[in-house]
């Protein structure tokens, strides 16, 4: 235990997004069945709901944080296994320094023959992950419903306290004036401003976006600000970051809908 003068460190009270995640966590969800797609131990799919459903590929989010962020989702991929999707929840590399193997690994998931025909959904920075894949015109995803998404990856890093100790630079391996090529590479809205509204629309692209109203983690003015986008938004009145995620919901009402 960390002390100072001798007084313990008072237990820091868990915000309401973060007792939910904690929630989440701890249920004991098993996967139907788990699938390597490569040799690297991150590169697993674990498998829910029947074999004949209609197939959803779920990226998980949690700031890319390495400890154990599939946890958290398997209770929205049982639940979606439950509706009788056929849920692929994907784990992925994430190195330090080196961004271009996550988007190898969800390069290579999009061309799965199992995923042919899949819905991506992405949660929080995993919005981010589904957004660049559906962009990229190289692959065959036409379809993605994003939870609370970080689509601007350099304003997440400039909106945040301490701009080196964010997550997001973290990962993307430096700040946006250090690296801007590797930014302008994987940034979604570069994508789409590449592919612009026109490829979008002449692709047969869907792209819905599901946001709490309520979100701390993610400021809902995010997805407003592109109310003029052909993205089909939702403001959940009242829903937090995680609430998203969570079966029962009101936003999980929303989340079906868009899948059907």
């Amino acid at each position: 235990m960390d002390m100072v003068n001798d007084v313990p460190h008072e237990a820091e009270e868990l915000t309401a997004e973060d007792q939910t995640f904690e929630t989440l966590r701890s249920l004991d969800v098993m996967a139907a069945s788990i699938e390597r797609y490569g040799v690297h131990p991150d590169q697993i799919i674990e498998w829910f709901g029947p074999d004949d459903g209609k197939p959803v590929c779920f990226i998980h989010g949690g700031f890319f944080h390495e400890d154990g962020t599939l946890a958290y989702l398997r209770p929205a991929a049982f639940a979606l296994g439950e509706a009788g999707f056929r849920v692929a929840l994907p784990e992925y590399r994430r190195l330090k320094k080196n961004v271009e193997a996550t988007f190898e690994d969800l390069r290579t998931l999009a061309l799965l023959p199992q995923l042919q025909g899949a819905i991506w959904i992405g949660h929080s920075l995993g919005g981010a992950l589904a957004a660049d894949v559906l962009f990229d015109d190289e692959l065959p995803v036409t379809h993605a419903v994003l939870l609370a998404p970080i689509l601007d990856l350099a304003r997440d890093v400039n909106e945040r306290g301490i701009r080196e100790h964010s997550s997001t630079a973290k990962f993307m391996g430096g700040l946006p004036e250090d690296i801007p090529d590797v930014y302008e590479r994987f940034e979604p809205l570069k994508a789409y401003e590449r592919i612009e509204p026109a490829g979008f629309a002449s692709r047969g692209l869907r792209l819905d976006i599901i946001h709490g109203a309520n979100d701390e983690t993610v400021p809902v003015q995010r997805s407003r600000d592109l109310a003029q986008e052909p993205f089909n938004i939702a403001v959940v009145p009242g829903a937090n970051h995680s609430d998203l995620i969570r079966p029962g919901h009101d936003a999980w009402l929303l989340l079906l809908g868009a899948l059907n």
